[in-house]
């Protein structure tokens, strides 16, 4: 037993040819390297809506037309949501699709867009 909640993988970093649980990629859209913090406000999993939200920075790790992936010092659930922040002003709604350990307690985050807002600089 590795001690870590049930829906979250253990793993070491992924190779560039690999998901996070270590097998090969099967994805719809390519992604790229997109590396910036964020401002994320990550609602409470369900059941648990009674509890506060918790606003905290995020690095973002890479990004698809699909969704995004980040970095996140504990594990999420899939019942959570996360409004993303970026620096430049935009903003959007993800779903949490996966979750991965990775090593010194860190936590990989592979998320869907769910709502994109609109944009003006």
């Amino acid at each position: 037993m590795s001690g870590l909640p049930s829906h979250v993988e253990s793993s070491t970093e992924p190779t560039a040819t690999e998901s996070p649980e270590g097998r090969p990629e099967n994805r719809k859209f390519r992604r790229h390297d997109f590396r910036t913090l964020a401002i994320a406000t990550i609602h409470p999993p369900d059941g648990r809506e009674n509890e506060p939200v918790q606003m905290c920075y995020v690095l973002t790790r890479n990004v698809s037309r699909g969704g995004i992936c980040i970095l996140h010092p504990t594990p999420l659930f899939h019942s959570q949501r996360i409004d993303l922040e970026l620096s430049d002003g935009r903003k959007f709604s993800v779903a949490i699709r996966w979750v991965t350990r990775i090593n010194h307690g860190r936590y990989i985050i592979g998320c869907r867009f769910a709502e994109i807002a609109e944009f003006s600089q």
